[in-house]
């Protein structure tokens, strides 16, 4: 019983920062979320394995990760949503293109976050434009959906967190 509390404590301090990260809404979509509390517990882990003796200092680690968590929600994705949305409305349809397909799930995904959130973009569907096709082809890409946001690539899918840095940059 002793052991069992300062456990729920840790893993309590390992989640609140997560959880407060998730309510942003970017994390669920990303599993940014999911991805700390894991990055967290593991640490613990092999750090009570490499300790040893030592295993007492791994308690060390909860408030560490918890503050490093924190730090990385002051990135774009801690904006509200108001700020979403006034930053939506100084974007032009030509300054997002996105290359999709018809039958692409993630494709669905980043269309609905930037019509949900207000965005102007253009839609490039290369399952019914061979110029798209020929587009996405030229910019030498690997999958979809794959974006241009401002002249600058979104090489790695969709991350509402990548996409707001590059239209603030």
């Amino acid at each position: 019983m002793t052991a069992t509390f300062p456990r729920l404590a840790s893993v309590s301090l390992l989640l609140l920062p997560a959880l407060g990260h998730a309510a942003s809404g970017s994390a669920y979509a990303t599993g940014k979320a999911a991805g700390y509390v894991v990055g967290g517990l593991v640490l613990f882990w092999v750090a009570k394995r490499v300790l040893g003796d030592w295993a007492w200092a791994r308690w060390l680690i909860v408030p560490v990760v918890a503050v490093a968590i924190l730090r990385m929600n002051a990135g774009p994705g801690s904006m509200d949503t108001a700020q979403i949305q006034a930053l939506a409305a100084t974007v032009k349809a030509e300054d997002v293109v996105m290359y999709s397909t018809t039958e692409c799930v993630y494709c669905r995904q980043a269309k609905a976050w930037l019509q949900q959130n207000g965005f102007a973009f253009t839609e490039c569907n290369m399952s019914v434009n061979r110029t798209c096709e020929r587009e996405f082809m030229a910019y030498k890409a690997t999958g979809t959906p794959f974006l241009v946001v401002r002249g600058k690539r979104m090489d790695d899918g969709f991350d509402s967190d990548q996409f707001l840095a590059l239209l603030r940059s």
